[in-house]
């Protein structure tokens, strides 16, 4: 059978190097995918694959679920439809992940000294530590961020929260307008003019500090996150002080506007 010439991108090709194929598996996989049904000769031809390496990549393939095989004189080889193929490379994935967790989890435990502090360059490394760090959090966490860089991790927000992680959220707009979280859960947000500073404290064990406290900010972004426990306690401190003037404010305002309705009945 004549192959089919199609195209593919480098984004495919590395896609199917991403789910734990070789260079040649991938490129056999996609010639047998243009071919249909052929031979390991003619695998070879059309994905450039040297004939002594044929056999054990096409077997290689067929280990992984992604051809099966016609015993006949020559063997016969057939791709399986890309969606189920990869399917099955990602259910093979999220099981050698979930061994390799718990494997180097047990290690990562025994070998972190106890007292950090450790820098971050890049605006997503600094969420990438944020959401880290939330998704590690088992009874809460303080969290004094503008309005953009919640939407940018609500998704984590949404999950802690779900897990009854008591949440307590200082944040500000560019526009003064409303923040609504899409969730429930046992959370606490104000709302402020300005964020005085980037900061997570999480069951007060460990805090981070970073720049972008403006919202819109476009500068670079510098994170600094430590476990060592004075400097936690410092960053609560700061935060609970904040958040206490303003709850202070929140129902003077209140009382103010009580009297003011009084006085006008």
């Amino acid at each position: 059978m004549e192959a089919i010439k199609i195209e593919v991108s480098n984004t495919t090709m590395e896609a199917l190097k991403n789910f734990g194929l070789s260079e040649y598996e991938s490129r056999a996989y996609i010639a047998l995918v243009s071919l249909g049904v052929a031979t390991a000769k003619k695998v070879c031809e059309v994905a450039n694959i040297p004939h002594p390496r044929a056999y054990d990549t096409l077997a290689a393939l067929e280990e992984k679920g992604l051809v099966e095989v016609q015993e006949c004189r020559p063997k016969l080889y057939k791709a399986v439809p890309p969606r189920t193929a990869f399917r099955r490379l990602e259910k093979a994935l999220a099981r050698d992940k979930e061994i390799a967790i718990g494997e180097l989890s047990d290690v990562y435990g025994v070998q972190k000294s106890k007292q950090e502090l450790w820098t971050m360059h890049g605006k997503q490394n600094v969420i990438n530590k944020i959401e880290e760090m939330l998704m590690g959090a088992e009874k809460y966490a303080l969290l004094s961020f503008p309005k953009d860089l919640l939407l940018e991790i609500e998704k984590t927000l949404k999950s802690v929260a779900e897990r009854g992680v008591e949440l307590k959220i200082w944040s500000c707009t560019e526009d003064n307008s409303k923040i609504v979280l899409p969730f429930g859960g046992n959370i606490e947000l104000v709302t402020d003019n300005q964020v005085y500073a980037n900061l997570l404290v999480v069951d007060g064990n460990e805090a981070l500090l970073s720049s972008g406290c403006i919202e819109g900010y476009r500068g670079p972004w510098i994170g600094i996150w430590t476990n060592e426990p004075s400097f936690v306690k410092l960053i609560s401190m700061f935060f609970k002080k904040l958040w206490k003037e303003k709850k202070l404010e929140e129902e003077t305002e209140i009382l103010v506007s009580s009297l003011m309705r009084l006085k006008h009945t």
